[in-house]
């Protein structure tokens, strides 16, 4: 598809395009500094798939109850939904 002579893949560029179109020249501007700025923020957060993610999590849990008695404790708090499914 294209838009004012551009190649659009998008079907949801396309879509925001129709309604944003009218906006002015000063509305688009901002806009297209604060979807910049998105693109920069979110190159600056570490990606929560990167290998080794998990370590920082290691030693964080504090608790006086050995394995068992957790386990016995998630178990116990289980709850089990019991209803017909619309398929």
């Amino acid at each position: 598809m294209s838009i004012n002579g551009l190649n659009v893949t998008s079907p949801n560029s396309a879509r925001y395009w129709s309604e944003l179109k009218s906006l002015s020249n000063t509305e688009k501007i901002e806009l297209i500094a604060l979807l910049s700025s998105s693109m920069t923020i979110a190159d600056e957060r570490p990606a929560s798939n990167k290998k080794g993610w998990t370590k920082s999590f290691a030693g964080k849990w504090q608790d006086d109850r050995s394995a068992e008695e957790i386990i016995a404790d998630i178990r116990g708090e289980r709850k089990s939904i019991i209803r017909d499914l619309d398929l």
